[in-house]
């Protein structure tokens, strides 16, 4: 069910949109439309979800009591796995030919059109693999918490992962994961000193980001490497030059 559910939901709604050749700002304002009516709903007791509570009450999984330090140690390392694997996914459908089809129609869409292939196809693809990705997070997530409710459908919960990929790099897969931990941090560490300012806090640092950081923090990594780059490469010619001196002063 981890990957049937959220992929089915993918499918049809992604078949109905891209079909219909829905794109940008308007597929955002669908997509998030339908999480916003699956909160409403799920809000209602008749669903069986608990109405507002949600569900509750996780203390045992597989028989393993959720409290217990070595339990959560495994479901830990069972999410750095799944994470392992999920970027193994996404690197390798990034570099197939499929994934330069996604490449090229996200950058122009109309000539992919042109030259033949159904950029439709590839997007319902796509956006099925990212649904099923998302139902592992999802499965991973509830055990550690313990608690599951309707308002994680809120669409505040979209816009935060799309600020990761805003702030860790949008142009790379491992910005994203950047992002999500900094954020993720800095979440914990400011609710916990001003909660009710945290939001403020989001929405400034996703503006500073956009402005002076448009490739975000993975940006930043190749221009700090060429610079240690650079220091390396002269600290050896300073020790070559010396070696030839010393050769030089001997002979």
């Amino acid at each position: 069910m981890v990957f049937i559910g959220p992929g089915l939901l993918a499918y049809i709604f992604g078949m109905m949109a891209f079909r219909s050749r829905v794109s940008g700002v308007y597929l955002s304002i669908m997509t998030q439309a339908m999480t916003y009516a699956l909160m409403l709903a799920f809000f209602r007791n008749e669903m069986g979800f608990g109405g507002n509570n949600g569900l509750t009450d996780f203390k045992e999984i597989a028989g393993f009591s959720l409290q217990e330090p070595h339990t959560k140690l495994v479901l830990f390392i069972l999410t750095a796995i799944a994470l392992a694997i999920g970027y193994y996914i996404s690197n390798y459908i990034v570099k197939s030919k499929m994934g330069r089809v996604i490449t090229a129609t996200r950058d122009a869409e109309s000539r992919v059109r042109f030259v033949g292939y159904k950029p439709e196809n590839y997007k319902v693809w796509i956006f099925v693999v990212s649904a099923m990705l998302a139902g592992v997070a999802g499965a991973l997530y509830v055990p550690q918490v313990g608690i599951i409710n309707p308002g994680e459908f809120s669409p505040l919960n979209s816009i935060e992962m799309v600020i990761w990929v805003a702030i860790g790099g949008r142009c790379t897969l491992y910005g994203a994961i950047i992002g999500a931990i900094v954020v993720s941090y800095a979440k914990t560490r400011f609710t916990a000193i001003m909660p009710e300012a945290w939001l403020f806090g989001l929405g400034g640092l996703f503006v500073l980001v956009t402005l002076y950081l448009p490739k975000g923090i993975a940006g930043l990594l190749p221009n700090v490497f060429d610079k240690f780059s650079v220091f390396k490469s002269d600290t050896d010619k300073d020790t070559e030059q010396k070696d030839v001196a010393d050769a030089e002063v001997k002979s």
